[in-house]
């Protein structure tokens, strides 16, 4: 009895502090919908490390609202006629949160770093256009580039500057220093990550003093937490069945924006049977796009076509579809060679209720034509490192976001030495489109014509299943103001120093 006593005071006091925290109006709580796996630009490659790393450090430059190009430690730019050389000039006056001044040498330092072999940074492909780099003074460095890369300048927009002085080690992935309006004060994995504002930053102290960025993976959980008052917004993982009701409650804030993301079913084509590209067509025939996205996303966002979002000008509405059909189906596998029972499949999803709730679809719309996906379900970090750093898989679902230019959209995924080739796609024919792509003018009519069929070699070899193209949702409080919903989501928590909590 006295230890139930016990227990139940803790779990008031644990409330209450969760509630208090909330209600401090110097304090912000963040939910989001996984842990980080590490704070470090350089090594990290999701929406939910950058959630937190862009508040802490900042990139060159970045995209705004209106996915337009703004300064940040950067105030202009120029590229050479011949554009092979990117020049910055950078920001003046700018510190370190230890109160070390920030130069050009920490911008050649994180450049540097990742382009080196050796290095382990999974986005180096993306910059390994970058020759030299050549400092003039404490604010002006050159990029010479090997050849002509139109798209560099946006993969600029999305990595932050580290510091030269103390950016080496597991200590700075796990407790970083940046430039940005809050620096890192605590960090208790799978539970809470504490920053606390920067006096000294170059826009002026943050309206805000205190965030906490909670981990909340379970969608029901998440919104709980919200309506009760224990966290103040999050983005994403917003029940669609919940959305009218929200949007109605005059307590609550509904935020969205068009998304650059999508929504897949990879193929690990390295293994039998899915080296099989009549495998691969009879899986993708199963998803019936037009219900997903009626009825997981309560009509929210479009049926997933090919790697390059819809909003984008490149987009090509002329690559072939892999309708809803499962006599269709049933006619690939028989063609292949495979009756019902033959196929035996992993299939590996995170633990997001929408992700999994397609998965399960899946898997029933597999066994009605004898193809049996055992699902396994993980924690974001271990499904990530398992379709990132390893090939110990067969199917898998995930999404990429702020797929801004056909170059990130296509580049990594679908090159020969894509970084995150990760269904082992190989076709000298696609390799030369995609090459060619970053040396022609992106507004031309070459540039459009080149990303319009890679997207139809993509889509013909069938290695992604494309399953939805999404849009951005956020929720917050009424009495937080600034706050918006970013196109590239990892953006949304950027201008959290212009946020205001009057409560």
């Amino acid at each position: 009895m006295r230890k139930s006593l016990l227990l139940l005071g803790l779990l008031a006091f644990l409330v209450v502090f969760s509630f208090s925290a909330s209600a401090d109006s110097d304090t912000i709580v963040i939910g989001s919908l996984a842990e980080a796996p590490g704070l470090d630009p350089r090594l990290e490659t999701d929406v939910y490390s950058f959630e937190r790393i862009n508040v802490i450090m900042e990139p060159l430059l970045s995209f705004d609202f209106d996915m337009e190009l703004e300064p940040r430690l950067a105030t202009g730019w120029e590229f050479s006629d011949d554009n092979m050389t990117l020049t910055f000039f950078l920001r003046e006056g700018v510190t370190w949160h230890d109160g070390e001044p920030f130069t050009a040498r920490d911008v050649k330092h994180t450049y540097r770093s990742i382009i080196d072999p050796e290095s382990g940074a999974p986005n180096r492909g993306l910059y390994t256009d970058i020759d030299t780099m050549e400092i003039d003074d404490d604010y002006t460095i050159h990029f010479q580039l090997s050849q002509p890369n139109v798209f560099l300048i946006n993969n600029f927009a999305r990595m932050g500057i580290v510091p030269e002085h103390a950016a080496e080690g597991e200590e700075f992935r796990r407790s970083p220093v940046g430039t940005g309006p809050y620096q890192f004060s605590a960090w208790s994995r799978d539970d809470r990550l504490e920053l606390t504002a920067y006096e000294d930053y170059w826009e002026g102290p943050p309206l805000i003093n205190h965030v906490v960025f909670r981990p909340i993976p379970e969608d029901g959980t998440r919104l709980l937490a919200f309506e009760s008052g224990e966290i103040d917004a999050y983005r994403g993982g917003i029940v669609p069945e919940d959305i009218d009701r929200l949007d109605e409650d005059r307590e609550f804030i509904l935020h969205r924006s068009h998304d650059v993301g999508y929504n897949y079913m990879g193929f690990n084509t390295k293994r039998e049977p899915l080296d099989n590209l009549l495998v691969r067509q009879a899986l993708a025939h199963l998803i019936d796009r037009d219900a997903i996205v009626e009825h997981i996303f309560n009509g929210i966002g479009q049926p997933g076509v090919s790697p390059v979002p819809a909003a984008l000008p490149w987009y090509n509405d002329d690559v072939p579809r892999y309708h809803y059909d499962r006599e269709r189906s049933r006619e690939l596998l028989e063609e292949a060679g495979y009756g019902e029972g033959d196929i035996e499949l992993q299939f590996h999803v995170w633990e997001d209720s929408d992700m999994l709730r397609i998965a399960e679809i899946i898997q029933f719309e597999a066994a009605e034509i004898g193809v049996d996906l055992e699902l396994h379900v993980e924690e974001w970090g271990t499904f990530l490192s398992r379709v990132t750093q390893s090939d110990d898989y067969d199917l898998f679902l995930l999404g990429w976001s702020g797929q801004l230019d056909p170059d990130r959209a296509m580049y990594r995924q679908f090159h020969t030495d894509g970084s995150f080739n990760l269904v082992y796609l190989s076709d000298p024919k696609l390799d030369e489109l995609l090459d060619k792509g970053l040396t022609v003018p992106p507004d031309s009519q070459e540039s459009l014509d080149i990303y319009r069929e890679a997207q139809q070699l993509v889509v013909e070899h069938c290695v992604y299943a494309f399953i939805n193209y999404r849009e951005e949702l956020a929720l917050s409080h009424a009495y937080i103001e600034g706050m918006q919903a970013h196109p590239y989501n990892a953006n949304t928590w950027m201008y959290l120093h212009r946020f205001r909590k009057n409560k």
